[in-house]
């Protein structure tokens, strides 16, 4: 892959008392925070002394219990004092707000999405968008210093499995890297799975449902030609209720939540749209500027942050989603 061996040169070169910090994108899942800690878990192993991880804004709820396999600190909006950052799972440095990257500092990207319009200014960058998900790439790296241990392969496979949407989005290259994993340490795919399964108690489902029927309550249909676009707002669990919309029948929904001063936005898509061409992340990193935040993601599963005009972003989402139906539709 390109950039292995500028990556192999660089950490040879530096002194193991040099500080990094790897970022991970706002409202970290699976994969970013895995990908994170399986990389920290490599540098530690290497010998050096002084690393962490930070995250912008948040760490999504199901990536939470993977924090238990991080030998370094996590830290929401880091002050970087470091000058290498790496940067995984993040295609453009909007989704880092509001963690600022001093102009100094020597960038090393990681990611299996690509970014043409604006990507980041990278000095080093890991870049491979056949990969389904960045841990895959992270996997690839492990291989080189023929280094890995069962809690970051553990990190790893919860990434792989939670961007793949329980493989449902994987491809021969993510079996590969399943099949070499699993054939080194008994892992079951079991624990893994409730690795990234969000905690729940009694309250928290009757909350979930509740979430639901709001959610139902105050949804708004748009046809456009033979699709359904739905929308509506809640006070929480916005990634819930868009996958409960598109499982009810919806090809595109969209959820939005305002609270103290805090935008959410989710977006989810049905696999036959996903396919046709549509890319839901592209739209949403538009939104940023109308929430003043930051916005992204993958092809059928997107999302944004900002503080203020959700429903004005609501609006131009819809609209933008009905012209790129238009054009991969004819």
């Amino acid at each position: 892959m390109k950039g292995e061996r500028k990556l192999k040169e660089l950490l040879k070169s530096l002194n193991k008392d040099e500080r990094i910090i790897i970022l991970c994108h706002h409202n970290a899942d699976p994969d970013a925070l895995g990908s994170a800690i399986a990389l920290s878990r490599l540098l530690l192993h290497l010998g050096f002394k002084n690393v962490r991880i930070g995250i912008a804004q948040s760490i999504a709820s199901y990536a939470r219990k993977l924090t238990l396999f991080s030998p370094v600190p996590i830290e929401k909006d880091p002050i970087i004092q470091e000058k290498y950052v790496f940067i995984v799972d993040t295609s453009s440095l909007e989704q880092l707000a509001p963690i600022d990257i001093p102009p100094s500092s020597y960038l090393i990207v990681i990611d299996h999405h690509t970014e043409k319009e604006n990507p980041i200014p990278a000095d080093i960058s890991l870049l491979d968008p056949t990969k389904t998900s960045t841990s895959e790439i992270v996997w690839e790296i492990f291989k080189k210093y023929k280094f890995s241990d069962e809690e970051s392969a553990k990190a790893l496979l919860a990434g792989i499995v939670s961007d793949t949407s329980n493989f449902r989005y994987a491809n021969a290259k993510t079996f590969k890297t399943v099949y070499e994993i699993l054939n080194l340490y008994e892992i079951s795919l079991g624990e893994i799975y409730q690795l990234i399964a969000p905690v729940s108690d009694e309250n928290i489902e009757q909350a979930k449902r509740v979430a639901v029927l709001k959610a139902c309550q105050r949804m708004q249909i748009h046809k456009f030609r033979k699709f359904i676009i739905v929308t509506s707002k809640v006070s929480a669990y916005e990634a819930l209720v868009c996958k409960v919309f598109v499982n009810l029948g919806a090809d595109v929904a969209i959820v939005g939540s305002e609270k103290k001063g805090e935008v959410r936005i989710s977006a989810r898509a049905r696999e036959n749209i996903v396919k046709m061409g549509l890319h839901l992340g592209k739209i949403m990193e538009k939104v940023g500027d109308i929430i003043d935040g930051a916005g992204g993601g993958h092809a059928g599963a997107a999302g944004a942050n900002g503080k203020k005009n959700l429903d004005k972003a609501m609006k131009f989402l819809v609209k933008e989603i009905k012209n790129e139906l238009k054009k991969i539709s004819g």
